[in-house]
């Protein structure tokens, strides 16, 4: 029974991805950017706040048009040893988009059973869904290089 949680805790950021593509959504609102700025250790490496810059289409929301989680998702994952890998997934969303940059924090907890976050160097990947009136648009950002800090 743990081992079951555990796999579907690893595959709940691949099935909200999945979800999103395999649901179309109307096309008129436009995220513009999205990437990860950096990553701050959180409780002694069980979590990571993300901080994480969009620009998106004043007006509309961000947010995950199925209910699934919120419209801006991270995920994180670094090597803490030769033999061992941290990581997680975590999601928020609600902002009101401004049609300017904005920033948002995504707490990204360390998956479990597995090592925690340390300071260091991790790779970081970002997905934003917004929605207004006519429709919903996704961004993401290709797996980026970031600095965990204090």
């Amino acid at each position: 029974m743990r081992g079951a949680f555990h796999r579907i805790t690893r595959l709940t950021p691949v099935l909200a991805i999945a979800a999103a593509l395999i649901f179309p959504t109307t096309a008129s609102a436009a995220v513009t950017s999205i990437q990860v700025v950096s990553g701050e250790l959180v409780a002694k490496g069980a979590e990571v706040d993300l901080t994480i810059s969009f620009t998106c289409t004043a007006g509309d929301t961000v947010m995950n048009p199925y209910g699934m989680g919120g419209g801006l998702n991270a995920s994180l994952q670094q090597a803490v040893s030769k033999t061992q890998q941290a990581s997680g997934f975590g999601s928020g969303g609600g902002q009101t988009c401004t049609g300017s940059p904005q920033t948002g924090v995504v707490q990204v907890l360390a998956t479990v059973p597995g090592p925690p976050f340390r300071v260091g160097p991790a790779v970081a990947t970002a997905y934003i869904t917004e929605c207004g009136p006519t429709g919903c648009s996704s961004a993401s950002t290709a797996p980026t290089a970031i600095r965990i800090s204090h």
